[in-house]
């Protein structure tokens, strides 16, 4: 990728033009020519196709076709910057709240109590164990997004971590079931799903495997993420007659909003990926 910045720095200096000049008709920062001149950050492609414009030369004489699918899986998944600033605000929250809940259960655990036995420990040490994993990894795609670098691979690590959280809290959910049945239920409907969102992401986002299974194994898995914790809470007010805890309705939120934009982030790279060969293709 130096190679794109140097062709970059001669073709604005043929042009006669300062990173200011260039800055100020791309809509972007001094800075931000500057880094891509020094090869510490690219441009999107949209943004490639208007400085080879600009500068009156050729895509390829800026970029060839390997480039591109470089700076496909080197810049943000999420480069638009509104989504990009929800996406750090709904890291942020995520973070907090399953932080502020860790805390919760070992306030409230019964520590010393003769009613306490192995089984409750196993299950809360689980329960932990699943929301550590999500606060590590939230926690790490939240520096990556404030500091811009939040690529394919470092997404699809968040996603990956994600999703085998899910694993985790499922088995702790199991360990609750008496019945052979349920516990069938929750590894169909809890465990698997989680298991084939990690392996589709691995594959997508970190593999850089973009073909259609693992895009379509991911949304039936956001989707079924979403209708599960919808279903199965209103199954709880409706059968139990309780009311969700702030705390509780808080995670629900949140964790909706991760599924979400899951599918988003796999739709934007998705696009990203297809337009770099298609763009390359135009090239040959």
């Amino acid at each position: 990728m130096v190679e794109f910045g140097e062709q970059l720095r001669r073709a604005r200096e043929a042009k006669g033009m300062t990173q200011q000049s260039l800055a100020e008709q791309l809509y972007v920062t001094r800075q931000a020519v500057s880094r891509w001149e020094c090869g510490d950050r690219y441009p999107d492609l949209l943004t490639t196709k208007k400085i080879a414009q600009i500068l009156d030369v050729s895509l390829d004489d800026l970029l060839s076709g390997k480039e591109m699918t470089k700076v496909v899986e080197r810049n943000p998944v999420i480069e638009n910057k509104i989504v990009n600033n929800i996406m750090i605000v709904l890291y942020a929250f995520v973070v907090l709240s399953f932080l502020l809940t860790v805390v919760d259960i070992v306030i409230r655990f019964p520590f010393g109590s003769d009613a306490v036995d192995y089984s409750d420990i196993q299950i809360t040490v689980i329960q932990i164990l699943g929301l550590v994993i999500q606060i590590v990894a939230f926690s790490y795609g939240l520096f990556n997004a404030v500091r811009g670098t939040l690529s394919p691979k470092r997404m699809g690590a968040v996603l990956v971590a994600f999703f085998a959280a899910i694993c985790i809290t499922g088995s702790e959910n199991l360990g609750r079931f008496e019945m052979w049945q349920m516990m069938i239920s929750g590894i169909l409907f809890i465990i698997v799903p989680g298991i084939l969102g990690a392996v589709a992401s691995y594959y997508f986002f970190v593999r850089g495997d973009n073909r259609k299974i693992w895009i379509r194994l991911i949304d039936i898995v956001s989707v079924w993420g979403i209708f599960r914790i919808i279903f199965s809470n209103f199954q709880m007010i409706r059968f139990s007659s309780q009311y969700l805890s702030m705390n509780t309705t808080v995670r629900i939120v949140l964790t909706i909003g991760i599924y979400a934009l899951i599918l988003y982030q796999t739709r934007a790279l998705s696009r990203k990926r297809e337009n770099a060969i298609k763009t390359s293709n135009d090239q040959e």
